[in-house]
């Protein structure tokens, strides 16, 4: 059986951290967090809290993109 190579870390320049397009997109991913958040501290099944908490933490780690050491999971 073959190994899964490792996905390669992706990280965007300070210079593209200061356009105008991610700026935007800060903001959505920054919005969408706080909304998952919110859901989150709701009562919910527990399908719905994992599925929830899976978008929490894909936002956390797509506005991780704007730091110079990105998250890694």
């Amino acid at each position: 059986m073959s190994k899964i190579a490792d996905p390669e870390i992706f990280a965007l320049t300070a210079s593209e951290r200061q356009s105008a397009v991610w700026q935007k997109l800060m903001r959505h991913f920054n919005e969408r967090l706080a909304y998952h958040r919110a859901k989150n501290d709701s009562h919910s099944d527990a399908t719905i809290t994992a599925a929830t908490r899976g978008q929490i933490s894909i936002y956390k780690a797509l506005i991780s993109l704007d730091k110079d050491v990105p998250f890694q999971d």
